[in-house]
């Protein structure tokens, strides 16, 4: 890639956070003093890294920004205020098999991307990064013009290897639970039904891979992360939630869908949407230990 690190490649870890009016930072805790904890929580500013209301100065070529979700629950979708493409080239563990251009880039807590956006046509003017109603950031380009870069190689990755089910040789069923309480408020999230605190239950055997089906029994999105591993999602499908809840049975309600193009990389971190069962496939490789996942 014609895109050298320094001046032309920015990191960019976007968040949000609570502000009182007086610009301290607040962070909720529950009225459990013995659980102070709350499941998620939502800002009233966006920062990116670190600054409130920031702006960039930038060239009038392309860029390649590398963006960060480190917000606590907060999902981005992120496009720029005049709506022009742009294209997704790496995603959590690195470079996709091509460029995928796109308007717009949803990405969850704990997700990243990297994107190629090209400031050639907008030299003496502002456009802003912007996530729905959010401004995010803004970008002031420069006057100068400059050469053109090269494009963007239609091949990014010779070697990319798809996984498929035939490699696994186990498929585990893990289920994402909410606690609620009489009046229906959350009292904490689960992951199949477990506690932390309880004894592993999830033992892969070093140089094997399994497909996880990731049941998303609650009504939110949650970004399901594993450490030390990198993955690939394989699809998401629809199931009736009341069947499962209630007689243990999985019963799809629609085809199953294909990951987007974005997400057909190397991945750490997955997107589990409320009434779905999101599969992904993950060989365990390079590490002799105890694998995290949340």
């Amino acid at each position: 890639l014609d895109l050298p690190a320094g001046p032309h490649e920015i990191p960019l870890m976007i968040t949000d956070r609570l502000l009182t009016r007086d610009g301290q930072l607040q962070y909720p805790v529950s009225a459990n003093p013995q659980r102070p904890w709350v499941p998620e929580v939502f800002g009233n500013a966006i920062l990116v890294n670190g600054k409130l209301l920031p702006f960039c100065d930038v060239e009038p070529r392309p860029y390649r920004l590398r963006l960060m979700n480190g917000s606590n629950g907060r999902f981005y979708r992120f496009e720029f205020s005049n709506r022009a493409a742009f294209q997704v080239i790496a995603n959590d563990q690195g470079l996709l098999p091509a460029p995928v251009a796109v308007k717009r880039l949803p990405l969850a807590p704990a997700e990243r991307a990297d994107i190629v956006v090209d400031f050639s046509a907008l030299a003496g003017t502002t456009v802003r990064l912007v996530s729905d109603s959010f401004d995010v950031l803004q970008f002031r380009v420069g006057k100068q013009a400059i050469p053109t870069a090269q494009a963007l190689p239609a091949v990014l990755h010779q070697n990319a290897v798809r996984l498929t089910e035939k490699d696994a040789v186990r498929i585990r069923r893990l289920t994402l639970d909410e606690v609620v309480d009489d009046v229906q408020r959350s009292m904490g999230m689960l992951l199949n039904k477990t506690p932390w605190h309880m004894p592993i239950t999830e033992k892969p055997v070093l140089h094997t891979t399994e497909i996880w089906e990731l049941v998303n029994l609650t009504e939110d999105s949650h970004p399901i992360h594993l450490h030390l591993v990198r993955f690939q999602i394989l699809d998401r499908r629809p199931f009736d939630v009341f069947d499962y809840q209630n007689r243990g049975v999985l019963r799809f309600t629609g085809p199953a869908q294909a990951p987007l193009p974005f997400e057909s990389g190397w991945k750490d971190t997955a997107r589990a949407d409320p009434g779905m069962v999101t599969r992904i496939i993950v060989p365990f490789e390079g590490y002799a230990g105890r694998y995290v996942w949340h």
